[in-house]
């Protein structure tokens, strides 16, 4: 049944955008899909109707969502919601709708090989104006087996761009070197911290009201603050929402404005105050080494008196070398200096979450800041609810919190 509402929903699917013609861009890679998305959007959202996709719609399901249009809750078994999702998608692959976006901003994800070539077949040829690859790292290695496997299935939307369209690519974390030379027909545009990235950030300077930078163009130097920024890796998707707009010819002042406006999202490096005057960290989203390392360099990096505490949950899907990585990262936080080092997961230190929990409300002094991070299996934002000042604010601040998580 699962394989036959698949097949029609991907039928379905690729009959909408034939009928409404949007542009569509799309995003991919091992890390900060979701966050590019989000500076993508608010960074060409002055161009007209412009959609993203919402929530965590990236596989083979939540992309035919996002091109139904459908704003609420994935259906699960709830059979009237997927009827509501069917009416939609066939009543906008019959009739041309004035309503629908001119623009669809995609965030497509992969799991195993081959799932980016099931979502790219939905897409028409022609239609495929931009395609962002945020970095290629080792994740989801149980099912790619290598790194080579991951770039392969990356790189498979770029053989999709329209002749008039873009492949912008993070040049720090991907071997841009390799993809021009792999796809030399395409427009490739570079970004990341590399002097010879096609927009560059630098001179990045911290402060309490978040991260002041400088963004290198080609029309010229900007200057741009990041509101609760504390790390420059957080600065990678308002350099490819402004190489976006470049090539669609929106006013770079413009789109810095509107990326001004865009909110710290939960999970991802999100500051919270906790209990006993201390910080938390809010990196729960998910996890992977390469990420892992961003995180514990800003949270020793973080100018503030106190301690340094990282807290680490289970890395999943790393495949037969996860033990080795998992070790690999503790070392890691230890040799960069970090105060306290927890860690949480099968094997570890604490397996459940109340009591690791209880251990950090006896642990925590003033001052401290504790970042806690972990792949999404491991539900490491039970943790931060309990040691936030402001539990009653979870639904808020906190991923995770709707009742299909309880």
């Amino acid at each position: 049944m699962k394989s036959l509402i698949q097949k029609l929903l991907k039928i379905l699917t690729r009959r909408v955008l034939l009928k409404q013609q949007p542009n569509i861009i799309t995003i991919t890679g091992s890390v900060g899909k979701t966050s590019t998305k989000e500076g993508i959007y608010f960074a060409i959202k002055n161009l007209g109707d412009v959609r993203r996709s919402l929530k965590n719609y990236n596989n083979e399901l939540g992309v035919p969502f996002t091109v139904a249009l459908w704003n609420g809750k994935a259906p699960g078994k709830n059979i009237i919601s997927w009827k509501l999702v069917f009416l939609r998608l066939i009543y906008f692959s019959i009739f041309k709708s004035k309503k629908y976006p001119k623009w669809l901003v995609l965030e497509i994800g992969s799991d195993k090989p081959g799932d980016l070539q099931y979502l790219m077949e939905m897409i028409p040829i022609g239609f495929l104006k931009g395609a962002v690859l945020t970095a290629i790292f080792g994740v989801h290695l149980e099912f790619f087996k290598t790194i080579e496997a991951i770039y392969q299935e990356k790189t498979t939307p770029f053989k999709y761009i329209a002749n008039d369209g873009f492949v912008l690519v993070n040049s720090d974390n991907c071997d841009i070197e390799r993809i021009k030379k792999d796809f030399p027909d395409k427009k490739i545009i570079s970004y990341g911290f590399e002097k010879q990235s096609d927009i560059t950030a630098f001179d990045f300077r911290a402060g309490e009201s978040g991260l002041n930078f400088k963004i290198k163009t080609p029309e010229g130097d900007f200057e741009f603050l990041l509101k609760q920024a504390i790390s420059a890796y957080q600065c990678y998707p308002i350099l490819a929402g402004v190489g976006v707009a470049l090539n669609l010819g929106v006013n770079v002042n413009e789109a810095l404005k509107n990326l001004s406006e865009k909110e710290p999202m939960p999970g991802r490096m999100r500051l919270i105050k906790g209990t006993n005057d201390s910080l938390i960290i809010d990196d729960t989203y998910n996890s992977s080494p390469e990420a892992a390392k961003y995180a514990l360099k800003a949270l020793k990096e973080l100018p503030r008196i106190g301690r340094k505490i990282a807290v680490l949950g289970d890395m999943l899907e790393l495949g037969p070398d996860s033990q080795k990585f998992h070790k690999e990262i503790e070392d890691f936080a230890k040799n960069l200096g970090i105060d306290v080092v927890i860690t949480f997961g099968k094997e570890k230190q604490f397996t459940d979450h109340q009591q690791v929990s209880d251990y950090l409300k006896n642990l925590i002094k003033p001052n401290d800041t504790i970042l806690i991070k972990g792949s999404q299996g491991v539900r490491m934002e039970k943790i931060v609810k309990q040691i936030m000042l402001r539990p009653d604010q979870a639904k808020d601040l906190l991923v995770r919190q709707g009742g299909e998580w309880v």
